[in-house]
């Protein structure tokens, strides 16, 4: 764990829930976030730290793989030493399994031997082609893994195409904190918001890469430019590693459909929810997704979402329901739903005490939690038949 926030956060919340049922223990390579170990610890998780006297590598892009390659064969030794401490802990522990959230995190758990009496779980967490299951690892994954827990129906539906034995395809639908996600919402802003009074005001908070849409909202806001609205568009999110080519794009195309006084880039923001009860609605406009995080924190604060039919969205919006859809790069068809919040206030009363409904009961650390308590009995049931 690197950064505390998305992801991390809520693999903490997890740990933390899970410790209440079984004995949990977490093993990280390095300690490097610290807001991470104290919440493990501090709810009462032991954290072992395998080398806290280094820091992660990153080996680069894998655009740049003579890079990568020269960056790996330099930290070899590190990682020898790495692996070795991590046979040596899970040892100790004995653990009835072991959990892992990423193929690079599974790949490093089964380079050579010493774990492999022990059984292994891991969470999908994206969208992903059968063709990236089709490697040496992919292989390995469909026949090591005793429970692949999928965190959107779509997710485990590719699962099933790729291959992977139904019977160990478990779906558990993540969450949110609920707690958390209120109590930022409350907070005052990090710093003051770009063009605050203008309205409709839309938030897209997603990472700044290709696959998350941006630019289809940055031309949805040039057509409600033209329709005579003064909209702002705010992009929470930053880029992730060292390609800032769709950053550039972004901005480029900002400036060419002169709209520099309307989208304000914000970078990482920790008020997320700060800036949602700021906004008009919640866009996501991306081209595929795991399961849509941001989605569940808009309906919990009652702010209308709008997103694109893909993946676990699904799994969360009803169009005209709980939510609005629109397809894939149509930024006109955007503009229209965008205006339909704007002028339909029993629309957005409807949606959004729907999607509070719609959270709240179906996707709860409660309801999540117990999806994963029915995924493990299923597991050891199997292993003792």
């Amino acid at each position: 764990i690197i950064r505390y926030g998305g992801g991390p956060q809520l693999a903490a919340d997890t740990m933390l829930r899970l410790s209440r049922l079984y004995e949990v223990q977490v093993v990280d390579p390095y300690g490097q976030s610290e807001p991470y170990i104290t919440k493990l610890r501090n709810g009462g998780v032991p954290v072992h730290i395998l080398m806290p006297e280094s820091r992660f590598i990153f080996l680069g892009s894998p655009k740049n793989p003579l890079k990568r390659l020269w960056r790996f064969c330099r930290s070899l030794p590190h990682y020898l030493r790495l692996r070795h401490r991590l046979v040596k802990t899970l040892r100790q522990i004995r653990p009835d399994v072991i959990w892992t959230n990423t193929k690079p995190g599974f790949r490093f758990l089964n380079m050579g031997w010493g774990l492999n009496r022990f059984p292994m779980t891991m969470e999908i967490i994206g969208c992903h082609p059968a063709s990236y299951f089709h490697d040496s690892v992919g292989r390995m994954m469909k026949q090591r893994l005793s429970l692949v827990m999928a965190i959107s129906t779509e997710t485990g539906r590719q699962l099933e195409s790729a291959g992977f034995d139904p019977g160990r395809i478990h779906v558990i639908f993540d969450t949110i904190d609920f707690d958390e996600t209120l109590h930022r919402s409350r907070q005052p802003l990090d710093t003051p918001l770009p063009g605050i009074g203008k309205h409709p005001a839309i938030l897209v908070p997603a990472t700044l890469i290709p696959k998350k849409g941006h630019d289809t909202a940055i031309k949805a806001i040039s057509h409600l430019k033209e329709a005579g609205l003064d909209p702002v568009l705010w992009l929470a999110g930053d880029v992730v590693g060292e390609d800032h080519s769709y950053e550039v794009y972004l901005k480029t195309l900002t400036q060419q459909l002169n709209l520099t006084n309307s989208v304000h880039f914000l970078g990482w923001r920790k008020d997320v929810p700060a800036i949602m009860m700021n906004a008009d609605m919640v866009v996501l406009p991306t081209h595929e997704e795991g399961f849509g995080h941001v989605i569940l924190e808009a309906m919990l604060l009652k702010r209308p979402a709008l997103a694109t039919p893909v993946g676990g969205i699904l799994d969360s919006i009803a169009d005209n329901q709980n939510g609005l859809l629109f397809p894939v790069q149509d930024d006109k068809r955007l503009m229209e739903q965008i205006l339909r919040i704007h002028t339909d206030s029993a629309l957005v009363h409807r949606i959004t005490e729907n999607g509070y409904k719609t959270v709240t009961e179906q996707f709860s650390p409660q309801a999540h939690t117990a999806k994963i308590v029915e995924g493990f009995d299923r597991m050891f049931s199997n292993r003792k038949a």
